[in-house]
């Protein structure tokens, strides 16, 4: 799962990190990284479906 999330581009890769491994909120990341929430919340949308495609594609090997 780590190789897949850092495989990411990285302004997909950071929101990702910033939620699921240092645990702040996507407003918190939003502040972070100088995005507006709608920003954050569409990049975290995008990761997840980039994650579940790369995901489903190492288990079909």
């Amino acid at each position: 799962m780590l190789e897949a999330v850092l495989s990411l581009p990285e302004k997909y890769r950071a929101p990702v990190h910033l939620y699921y491994y240092e645990g702040y909120s996507q407003k918190e990341i939003a502040e972070i990284l100088g995005l507006r929430l709608t920003a954050v919340q569409t990049r975290m949308q995008r990761a997840r479906a980039i994650l579940k495609e790369v995901l489903s594609d190492d288990d079909a090997i």
